[in-house]
């Protein structure tokens, strides 16, 4: 035995060196693909987000399209009900008012005509 031969802990041979750096390396590899999915992780939700914005822009656009739209529609209808209202009052055929003969058959109900009651009236004369 010499004095300066290490000892099983301390020694590192050339072999477990190249184990050691080549286990490094597979670690990195390991990591930048780790990373790339990270990154493209962010990538993508950045480009969602950008696209919920765009959204939330279109419906707020669309939302003041619409007020806008249904206002219009109200006064629109404003307008044609008054025309139409013009128009039937221009065109209105007015007739003086007549006398009507009143047919026997058509007289008058009750209190002068024709006695009309509920059939649970007319069964049951102690309930009027």
């Amino acid at each position: 035995m010499s004095w300066f031969a290490g000892t099983g802990t301390r020694r590192y041979t050339r072999a477990r060196l190249i184990h050691d750096r080549d286990a490094a390396r597979a670690e990195v590899l390991r990591l930048e693909g780790v990373l790339r999915e990270a990154d493209a992780l962010v990538h993508r939700q950045v480009q969602q987000l950008a696209q919920l914005q765009v959204d939330a822009v279109d419906v707020g656009v669309e939302r003041r399209l619409r007020t806008a739209a249904e206002e219009r529609a109200a006064r629109l209808d404003e307008q044609l009900t008054a025309l139409r209202s013009r128009v039937a009052n221009e065109h209105a055929v007015t007739v003086p008012p007549m006398h009507r003969d009143v047919d026997p058959d058509e007289r008058p109900t009750e209190p002068g005509g024709i006695d009309v009651r509920t059939l649970r009236e007319a069964l049951n004369p102690t309930a009027a």
